[in-house]
């Protein structure tokens, strides 16, 4: 046995060496500012693009701002229906489900250059 198996201290520097190796610096990334709530948007890929200069939002403040723009019935809610629409439905599922109205909110033809440069970044992996 060792002196510091004896003396009943625990050392563990050659492995903390070892782990200490292997971690990476980490980079300061800036992320873009929502123009909805004003934080940093983490996850481009549920961004949507929002405004005349089609910056990125986070999905749950566009899906709030078209909540808070339209009248809803009692059994109606807003739903994602896909290529930046919405739309209300009446009912809740099988049958009875009805669209009643459908909102277009991001315009296929105007994405933003963040989003061109997401997808290239997707292709290049």
């Amino acid at each position: 046995m060792s002196e510091n198996q004896e003396s009943g201290e625990k050392t563990n520097t050659s492995r903390n060496r070892r782990r200490n190796n292997y971690r990476r610096s980490r980079i300061k990334r800036s992320f873009p500012e929502c123009p909805i709530c004003h934080k940093s948007v983490k996850f481009l890929l549920t961004a949507m693009s929002v405004g005349e200069d089609n910056k990125p939002a986070h999905f749950d403040c566009v899906l709030k701002q078209v909540t808070d723009s339209e009248e809803l019935g009692p059994k109606e809610k807003i739903i994602y229906i896909g290529n930046g629409n919405f739309a209300i439905i009446n009912g809740k599922t099988g049958k009875d489900l009805s669209i009643r109205k459908t909102i277009q909110f991001e315009e296929k033809e105007s994405n933003g250059e963040w989003r061109k440069k997401l997808s290239r970044n997707l292709k290049n992996r």
